[in-house]
């Protein structure tokens, strides 16, 4: 989330700042992020044709693979696959926010971002890698997951297994990756898609809308007047749909372009 220097005073916790850090979701002025080393365009096998399935920005997008296992895409995110998928093969890029739900099979499953390689079998888990951030982050929600570094690392290159209410925290950066945990209900919520916020001022507001949505949120102007959202709840919302009906209530305007939305007080 960028904040303009004349608008909203950052006071959260050191060890908050660097959790959303690593997790690529909130971007300070002046502090925009490098330029990705690795895309998922050379991430591709030479001489394999892909078919590319894109996110709508501020919305979910379905997608079906060959082998009847599902992906939600979430908000302008990517997801590349080879043309000979299920030959042998389960193999896809990511470049985005994505939950995957797996069938079965004896090929295993891989997704692959700039940053992260989760390789299953037949397993549930969302994935969040975008090349233009340093942050990636991998949830299980059922089965077994191995999931590692896909560039190679000077300090660690030993892949995770994670169960279910665990997670990995990645950051290219600073070339790190943990194994943490988290509470399983908070991807069912997500999955729900029934979005709800409660005791929210414009900081929390715009975290929140980032994480669930996938995009990166601006204010600007004077938010230190608007009124605390004390509960809010939204099913099978868009983003324009959350921001039409929390500006009349926080008294701002927005825009919505590419995978981006400002705020204005």
């Amino acid at each position: 989330m960028q904040f303009k220097s004349d608008t909203i005073s950052r006071n959260a916790a050191w060890q908050k700042t660097i959790t959303l850090l690593m997790l690529g979701g909130m971007v300070f002025a002046g502090c925009q992020p490098k330029a990705p080393e690795h895309t998922s365009v050379n991430l591709q096998t030479p001489g394999i044709k892909y078919t590319s399935y894109k996110g709508t920005t501020g919305q979910r997008t379905p997608v079906t693979l060959p082998d009847s296992s599902r992906v939600i895409l979430n908000s302008a995110s990517e997801l590349q696959v080879p043309e000979n998928y299920g030959q042998g093969n389960r193999a896809v890029i990511l470049d985005g926010d994505a939950f995957f739900s797996v069938t079965p099979a004896t090929d295993t499953f891989t997704v692959t971002s700039d940053k992260l390689r989760a390789t299953v079998l037949g397993t549930s888990f969302k994935m969040r890698s975008f090349a233009s951030q340093h942050g990636a982050t991998v949830y299980l929600l059922t089965g077994k997951i191995r999931v590692g570094k896909s560039y190679h690392s000077a300090t660690d290159n030993q892949p995770e297994i994670l169960e279910r209410g665990q997670m990995i925290l990645a950051n290219n950066e600073i070339d790190l990756m943990e194994k943490e945990t988290y509470h399983p209900e908070e991807l069912e919520t997500w999955l729900s898609d029934t979005l709800h916020i409660t005791n929210a001022n414009p900081m929390v507001l715009g975290r929140v809308l980032e994480e669930w949505f996938g995009v990166e949120i601006e204010m600007k102007g004077d938010a230190s007047r608007a009124p605390v959202i004390t509960d809010a709840r939204f099913y099978h919302a868009t983003l324009d749909e959350v921001l039409r009906n929390i500006g009349e209530q926080q008294h701002f305007k927005y825009k919505i372009s590419d995978n981006k939305a400002v705020i204005t007080f």
